[in-house]
């Protein structure tokens, strides 16, 4: 695994969050574009977070909310 193999994987959820200064994603999207494996990683974890985020949208039902708060208020009191 070379140093930029590294260096991608290491800020891969940072890339992947838009988290980066232009420079660290324009060189870590070359480099994933340009090596297979960091690519299918990256492609990989990106489906993944689609998927865990269209889960977060569902909406909650009252009863899960209502229970949250009495265990809140309990744990406050």
């Amino acid at each position: 695994m070379s140093e930029h193999c590294k260096e991608a994987l290491e800020k891969l959820y940072a890339y992947l969050d838009r988290e980066l200064d232009a420079d660290s994603l324009t060189a870590i999207r070359t480099h994933v574009e340009e090596c297979p494996p960091c690519g299918g990683a990256f492609v990989f974890e990106e489906k993944l977070l689609t998927v865990i985020r269209a889960g977060l949208r569902e909406e909650v039902p009252q009863v899960v909310v209502d229970r949250i708060r009495a265990a809140i208020r309990t744990e406050i009191l």
